[in-house]
């Protein structure tokens, strides 16, 4: 555990969070991927999965020697960093998602509109165009973004609400 009872937060490659905190688990460092569980839609079933509580992130409580080895793991690409220095999560708020966790409440992490800006490449997490990714073109209203998708050598554009948007890594 570290000196100050806080967490280092790491970006990690799209959908590779289980694999690194598996990695990281062998490696024996302290690692916390909050998981929650979602009803899926394929196109011939449905099936309850375990999906990332923050998606493209994992947190590492770490000594300083340690730092360095969790970018050697497959799948971790960097520290996410806040005025210059590795940003630091709280053990209260490590043990609040635990207790969320526990809870048995259904989850999700929401984003905000003002998450998102012009430019930024999208992916639809729900609907038909679920998987499809895109690019903010403008914000048309309070709370929908003019979307663009490229297909066939053309630019289609759609309206749709921020709250099945996901920014891209």
């Amino acid at each position: 555990m570290t000196e100050n009872n806080c967490w280092n937060l790491v970006y990690v490659a799209s959908r590779q969070e289980k694999k690194v905190a598996l990695q990281l688990g062998k490696e024996g460092i302290e690692h916390f991927l909050p998981l929650h569980k979602k009803l899926r839609q394929w196109s011939d079933r449905k099936k309850w999965v375990e999906l990332p509580l923050f998606s493209g992130y994992i947190f590492v409580n770490i000594t300083p020697v340690q730092r360095d080895k969790v970018l050697q793991v497959s799948g971790a690409l960097a520290y996410v960093r806040y005025n210059g220095a590795d940003a630091k999560v709280k053990q209260k708020e490590i043990d609040t998602i635990h207790a969320l966790l526990q809870s048995g409440y259904t989850l999700e992490t929401v984003s905000v509109p003002e998450d998102f800006e012009k430019g930024e490449e999208v992916m639809v997490t729900e609907g038909p165009l679920i998987g499809k990714v895109g690019e903010i073109i403008r914000r048309n209203k309070k709370k929908v973004f003019l979307i663009s998708f490229e297909t066939l050598g053309q630019s289609i554009k759609v309206e749709l609400p921020y709250q099945i948007l996901r920014k891209q890594k």
